[in-house]
Parts: C-alpha cells; sequence; structure tokens
C-alpha cells in the first residue's frame, strides 16, 4: 500500500508541474482572447420551419351580388342610343338658303365666292316672276269673243298674245306688277260683263340661283360671304 502511495504521489507531482509549466507558457506566448467568440447557441439564426404558423383562412372580400335584369336594361339602352347616333341623319341638322335671282355675269362671281365653302352648293337656273298678266283664256276667246266684243265694253288696254308659250291665243286685259292691282282689274272686268278672266304670273328671262345647305355655322359664314357681294337676295329656301 504503501508504495501505490508513493507512486500516486509522484503522478500528482508530476501532473501538477505539467499544468504550471502550461500556464506560464500561455501567458509569456500568447494573447488572452478576451471575446468570448462565436458560437452557434450565441447567434441568432431564423428559423422559419420553428416560427408557429397561422394556418386561418385569408379574408376574401364577398363577391356582389349582380342584378341580371337591371344589367340588361343598361344594355339595351346603351345599344339604343348608340343605334341613334349612328343611324341620325347628319342632314337634319342643316339650314338652307338661297342666293338669287342673279345675272349671268353675276352667277361667275358668287360662284368663286363660295369655292372654298365647305356645304353643298346647287346652281339652279329658272324665270324669275316680274308681275301678273289679266287674260282671257284661249278657250273663251275661241268661242268667238274678242277684240270687237270686248271693245264694246269700254275695255281699251287689250291685245293679243302670240308668243310661243301658256299664253299663246289669249287676250292680254292688263299687266301689273302686284297681285292686289291684278285683282283689282279682274274684279272691274267682271262688273262690265267679262266672265272666265283669270290671272298668272309673268315670267321675266332666265336668272341664276344657288341654293346652299350646311350646318348653322357654314350658313352663318355664307351671311358673312353676303355682305361683300350684295347681289340678289339670300333667303331662307321654301319648305
Amino acid at each position: 500500500m504503501n508504495g501505490w502511495r508513493v507512486l500516486l504521489g509522484i503522478l500528482v507531482a508530476g501532473n501538477l508541474g505539467l499544468l504550471s509549466w502550461g500556464l506560464m507558457g500561455r501567458s509569456d506566448n500568447t494573447q488572452t482572447i478576451e471575446s468570448p467568440g462565436l458560437r452557434s447557441e450565441w447567434v441568432a439564426v431564423e428559423r422559419p420551419w420553428e416560427q408557429p404558423v397561422d394556418v386561418g383562412l385569408a379574408q376574401v372580400a364577398p363577391t356582389p351580388k349582380i342584378n341580371l335584369r337591371e344589367g340588361q336594361e343598361q344594355l339595351d339602352s346603351a345599344i339604343e342610343n348608340a343605334s341613334k347616333q349612328v343611324f341620325a341623319d347628319p342632314r337634319n341638322n342643316q339650314q338652307c338658303v338661297i342666293w338669287g335671282p342673279l345675272l349671268q355675269s353675276e352667277s361667275a362671281r358668287v360662284q368663286d365666292s363660295l369655292a372654298n365653302w365647305g356645304g353643298e352648293t346647287d346652281r339652279l337656273e329658272k324665270q324669275v316672276p316680274i308681275g301678273y298678266v289679266v287674260f282671257l283664256p284661249q278657250e273663251i276667246v275661241n268661242s268667238g269673243v274678242g277684240i270687237e266684243q270686248l271693245s264694246g265694253k269700254g275695255i281699251t288696254d287689250m291685245f293679243y298674245i302670240t308668243t310661243p308659250g301658256p299664253l299663246q291665243g289669249t287676250i292680254s286685259l292688263g299687266l301689273f306688277r302686284d297681285l292686289d292691282r291684278a285683282n283689282i282689274q279682274k274684279a272691274d272686268l267682271a262688273r262690265r260683263g267679262v266672265e272666265g278672266v283669270q290671272i298668272r304670273e309673268r315670267l321675266g328671262p332666265v336668272r341664276v340661283f344657288f341654293e346652299l345647305r350646311g350646318t348653322p355655322e357654314q350658313i352663318e359664314s355664307v351671311r358673312s360671304i353676303f355682305t361683300l357681294n350684295r347681289k340678289g337676295d339670300l333667303k331662307a329656301c321654301e319648305a
């Protein structure tokens, strides 16, 4: 037993010597690391697989209710309005004026002034009434009523119309500028016993007219052009 104790004491003394030598060596040749260093258990590492998972259902906005009947009515209304716009006649918004009567020489100048106008232009030629004629129709003249019979009634202003046309073969009983005076003459002849007398417009030479159609803005521009070329008249078209 004493031998084992001696051997154990020697081993312990040796270990203590080695420990002392190790501590002295470290203090001389190495620097002490005061920082604790990095350890895996000290570093905060996110581990999403370890987080609790919210398995609740996501909030979904409620689906609005659709009124099929109301939607169909709105669709029908939209189609109807679109159809009206497509099939509406743009000419319904147009206005019409007549520029004339014009002589041939005047018409050329007016036509040039309308060269850049954006509306519709129609050039017309027609005879213009210059007054009224009171006459005895051809069938009455052919029945035997002539100049001698009319002279016997005190009528002096009369003559046969021989010019080709609708009044050829009739007897003129007076030429007047306005209709009122022509009606007075007709009434006077009736008092004298001349029956069947008629009144008709007297047509003058051919004159030129311009029928102009366009938007209100275009017609207004025509009025401005007319003020610079005051030939004939500018008035609304007859309905």
